[in-house]
């Protein structure tokens, strides 16, 4: 006995479903991965933005070192 089969248009049906559903996986595969890289680019930007403060009062010390020692020789 030959095990009946579905009508073609179930399985057309069927097959569109699982279509639309790895399409839908794909798309919030690269909506996460859009996501994990705007994370990324935002953590690259704070670590630089504290580089450039930490830069700045390495400066500031500096000078104020510089100047604390000129006023030092002056006495």
């Amino acid at each position: 006995m030959i095990a009946p089969t579905a009508p073609d248009h179930v399985t057309h049906i069927v097959n569109r479903s699982t279509v639309m559903q790895l399409m839908h996986e794909d798309l919030a595969r690269a909506h996460s991965a859009l996501r994990l890289e705007e994370a990324r680019r935002d953590q690259r930007v704070r670590r630089l933005a504290a580089a450039h403060r930490a830069s700045r009062r390495a400066e500031q010390a500096a000078l104020r070192a510089r100047r604390l020692l000129a006023l030092a020789a002056q006495m």
